[in-house]
């Protein structure tokens, strides 16, 4: 079930699929991963993962 969870463009009219080569920034603490999607139509999407364990 998690393998089809996909990764979209959350803006108003889009919702474009978002790849590593929309991938513009990954940040990592102990918290976790966050990254940061530029999706072709200008908007940025963030995505927050816990750290596996």
């Amino acid at each position: 079930m998690l393998s089809e969870i996909v990764c979209r463009c959350e803006a108003a009219n889009c919702s474009r699929k978002l790849t590593d080569g929309s991938c513009m920034l990954v940040f990592r603490t102990e918290g976790g991963e966050r990254r940061a999607y530029e999706c072709e139509c200008g908007h940025v999407t963030v995505t927050v993962a816990a750290p596996d364990e």
